[in-house]
């Protein structure tokens, strides 16, 4: 079994013993970030700084312009957190240590991207937007993270790729200062919560046979136990199914 180390480019670069001491780690390959969405991130070992924070969601590397040109939803550069080519300075560096680079691809999770294209986002049953999550059952949004998937994932030299979040994120994936713990919603309230009620999503449900409105209307009606205290907060799955 080949071990691997999940390494963002803010690791190496600037740090010329970085590459090194991932190798004397024992693994033979490194899973570097190359699309990631914003986070807070420790550098304990790094000669510069101790704290990094990328403030959204973006690619760690020169984007193709000819492949975004024109379009609505395109991927956002790095600010300062990994300016430039940052990826592939960090890629070269590892692989000279003997390491081989696979990309790290973030896709569906982003922030940004909600905030500045509302109707992206996964809606819940009450009308509520999840602005870091992608709906991916929208055509657009779908085709934006496809290409964006193709172009992040083959970074020069890399030799695999891991593909993170393809899929609906829902209620329980962090968002910032998160404050919903006060309702532990139990497996059940979490899928329900999860739910996506956007047009596409609507209009999917409708090609399956059901009713849109009364499926979430049943979502809630499930949900309303929980809210009161009148439901253990791992049960409701009954009113699911």
């Amino acid at each position: 079994m080949k071990a691997s180390a999940f390494v963002y480019p803010w690791d190496v670069n600037g740090d010329p013993e970085a590459p090194a001491r991932v190798a004397d780690l024992g693994v033979a390959q490194v899973t570097l970030a190359a699309a990631y969405h914003s986070t807070r991130a420790l550098t304990p070992r790094h000669p510069r700084h101790r704290v990094v924070t990328a403030e959204h969601a973006a690619v760690l590397y020169p984007p193709d312009g000819a492949r975004w040109q024109g379009r609505t939803l395109h991927p956002y550069e790095s600010g300062d957190w990994a300016p430039g080519d940052a990826y592939g300075e960090a890629a070269a560096a590892l692989a000279e240590a003997g390491l081989q680079v696979h990309t790290w691809v973030v896709l569906a999770h982003s922030s940004r991207l909600g905030a500045e294209h509302p109707h992206t986002s996964v809606v819940n049953a009450y009308g509520d937007r999840y602005p870091w999550a992608p709906c991916i059952a929208q055509p657009a949004t779908r085709a934006y993270l496809t290409d964006l998937a193709a172009e992040a994932a083959v970074r020069p030299g890399a030799r695999g790729t891991e593909l993170e979040s393809l899929g609906w994120y829902g209620l329980a994936h962090l968002h910032a200062h998160d404050k919903t713990a006060g309702v532990p919603l139990g497996d059940a309230g979490q899928y329900l919560m999860s739910l996506c009620f956007c047009p596409d999503c609507r209009a999917g449900y409708g090609g399956q046979g059901f009713d849109a409105d009364a499926l979430a209307a049943a979502v809630r009606t499930a949900l309303e136990p929980v809210w009161r205290g009148a439901a253990p907060s791992d049960g409701g799955w009954p009113g699911v199914e």
